[in-house]
C-alpha cells in the first residue's frame, strides 16, 4: 500500500531522502538527505559531528574545525598549513607551517612562506603598508554607470517601441504581437493558442486554454494535454465521472471507497487503521492503529523521534542529551534552540517544546472532539522571554457543540524560545485549553482547502 513517491536513486537502488542519505552510491540509512552531509561515502549529522580526512569524529564544540586529520578549536587554537596544530597566542599568525610573532617578525614568500625579521628586506615598512591600502579619495569608479533610459532583454538592450521582450527575447513590437513564455505570436495566426505560458501550434479551431488544459472539441480522449470539452472530464488518460467519482493523481476511484486522496490512492478517513502521511498510505492493522505520521514516514516505536518544521519532517535514531529543534536533531552541549533556530551557545536548563507542530491532516480526526479555532497572526512582539501574539480568529467553533465563541480578537503570551516561530500573515490551527488559554497545534495551513478539510471530516462523523 506503501506508494512509491518522493523516492530517488542511488545507483541502480532506489531510497527516499526523507529516511536516508546517498553519498558516492551508498546509501546510508537512518538519516535523512535533507540534514545530512557526506564523508566519502558516509553519511553524517553535520550539527554534531564533523569529516576530517575522510574520518567522522563527533563534536566536541560548535566551533570546531578539521586540521588534516584531527579536529581542533578555533577558539584556542590555530592550523598552520595542512596538519599543525599550535595553541592560540595574541599577535601571532601562521607562515606556512608555524606560527611566528607578528610584532617583531613578518612572512615572506621565497616562495615558500619563510619567517623573517621586518628590518629584513622582504618585508614592507608599515608606511609603505599603509600607503598602498589607504583609500584614495576622488578615484574614478571602476564601471559606468547604467544608463536608467536603456531597457534590458536578456544581455542586449532594446527600444521597446520598436522590439518586445518575451522571456529574453527579442522580438519585433506590433500591436497585434504577444508573448508567451519565451516565443512571440500574432493574434491574427491560424490555429495557434498559447496555453499556460507554452505556445502551441497546429491546434484544432474553436480550441480553448482552460486551467493550463488545451480542450478540444473534436477529441473524445485524454491524451496529452488535450481532454474532450462537452461536460467529461480527465483522469489520466480517462474519463471519469466526477459525481461517482474521485481522481487521485491521474487514478480513477470510486467515491464508495473514500472520499479523500492520498498520493494516487484513496481512503476513507473514518477508518482507523488507515495514516495518510504526505501522500503514503498506511495500513496500521499490525499496529492496532497506534502510530503517527513523521512527513511520508511513519513513526512507530520510541526508539526514534520525529523533528518538524513547517518545510521539512525528519526522522532520527533517538541519543541521549538530544532534542529537537524544528527539522533538526541536536546535542544539548553543543547548541541551544530558541524558536526553532539553533545557536552555538549551548543552554543546559533552558526550557524546550514538549510537543511537535504538525500538519492539520496528522491532526484529524483528534480535533473533532476538541475546541479549535483557525488563528491568524496579525502582529507579535518580543518582552523579555515572551512572545505576545495578536490573534485574529478566522474560523472558530467546537466541533462538539457547534457553539461559536464570538470573540475575533485573542492576544496570546508564549514563551518565546521553547514554542516555534509564528510568522506575521500566516495562519495556524489552535487548541482552548481546560483553562481557556489557547495552545498552537498546528503548522501553517491553507485557510480553503484545511477549513473544508475539518469542518466536511468532523461534522460528516458527528453525523
Amino acid at each position: 500500500m506503501e506508494g512509491s513517491h518522493h523516492l530517488h536513486w542511488c545507483g541502480n537502488v532506489s531510497y527516499k531522502v526523507s529516511g536516508s542519505s546517498c553519498c558516492n552510491g551508498n546509501i546510508t540509512l537512518g538519516l535523512s538527505q535533507l540534514v545530512a552531509d557526506c564523508c566519502g561515502s558516509v553519511a553524517y549529522n553535520p550539527l554534531n559531528e564533523i569529516c576530517c580526512n575522510g574520518s567522522i569524529l563527533t563534536r566536541s564544540s560548535t566551533y570546531a574545525k578539521c586540521c588534516g586529520k584531527d579536529m581542533y578549536l578555533t577558539t584556542t587554537h590555530v592550523c598552520c598549513g595542512k596538519n599543525n596544530i599550535f595553541q592560540w597566542k595574541e599577535n601571532h599568525s601562521c607562515c606556512g607551517e608555524k606560527t611566528y610573532d607578528e610584532t617583531i617578525h613578518c612572512c615572506c614568500s621565497n616562495p615558500t612562506p619563510v619567517v623573517k625579521h621586518k628590518n629584513e628586506t622582504c618585508c614592507l615598512k608599515a608606511k609603505d603598508h599603509d600607503k598602498k591600502t589607504e583609500h584614495q579619495p576622488g578615484s574614478p569608479p571602476t564601471r559606468p554607470l547604467p544608463i536608467l533610459s536603456d531597457l534590458i532583454c536578456g544581455s542586449e538592450t532594446y527600444n521597446p517601441h520598436k522590439q518586445m521582450c518575451c522571456s529574453g527575447n527579442l522580438y519585433k513590437a506590433s500591436a497585434l504581437t504577444k508573448c508567451c513564455g519565451g516565443d512571440a505570436y500574432t493574434l491574427s495566426d491560424d490555429n495557434v493558442l498559447c496555453c499556460n505560458g507554452i505556445l502551441h501550434l497546429n491546434v484544432p479551431e474553436q480550441s480553448e486554454c482552460v486551467g493550463g488544459v488545451i480542450y478540444t472539441p473534436a477529441n473524445t480522449t485524454c491524451q496529452m494535454s488535450t481532454r474532450p470539452r462537452l461536460g467529461e472530464h480527465c483522469c489520466g488518460g480517462q474519463t471519469f465521472n466526477p459525481r461517482t467519482h474521485i481522481c487521485c493523481n491521474g487514478h480513477s476511484h470510486n467515491k464508495m471507497n473514500g472520499h479523500f486522496c492520498c498520493g494516487s490512492e484513496v481512503y476513507d478517513h473514518h477508518n482507523q487503521f488507515l495514516k495518510c502521511c504526505s501522500g503514503h498510505l498506511y495500513n496500521l492493522t499490525h499496529l492496532s492503529g497506534k502510530a503517527e505520521c513523521c512527513g511520508n514516514l511513519l513513526l512507530q516505536n520510541n526508539k526514534k523521534i520525529c523533528c518538524s518544521s513547517s518545510t521539512n519532517s525528519i526522522m532520527y535514531e533517538t541519543k541521549p542529551n538530544h532534542h529537537c529543534c524544528g527539522h533538526y536533531y541536536y546535542n544539548t552541549s553543543l547548541w541551544s534552540c530558541c524558536a526553532e533556530r539553533l545557536k552555538p551557545t549551548p543552554k543546559p536548563n533552558s526550557l524546550r517544546a514538549e510537543y511537535r507542530l504538525k500538519p492539520l491532516r496528522d491532526l484529524i480526526p483528534e480535533m473533532c472532539n476538541k475546541t479549535v479555532f483557525f488563528g491568524k497572526v496579525e502582529s507579535v512582539a518580543l518582552e523579555n522571554d515572551m512572545r505576545h501574539v495578536l490573534l485574529k480568529v478566522v474560523w472558530q467553533v467546537n466541533m462538539k457543540s457547534e457553539k461559536v465563541i464570538k470573540d475575533p480578537w485573542l492576544h496570546v503570551s508564549l514563551d518565546h524560545c521553547s514554542f516555534p516561530a509564528t510568522d506575521n500573515g500566516k495562519t495556524y490551527l489552535w487548541e482552548k485549553n481546560h483553562n481557556g488559554k489557547p495552545v498552537l497545534l498546528s503548522q501553517p495551513v491553507d485557510l480553503t482547502a484545511d477549513i473544508y478539510m475539518l469542518y466536511y471530516v468532523c461534522y460528516q462523523k458527528k453525523g
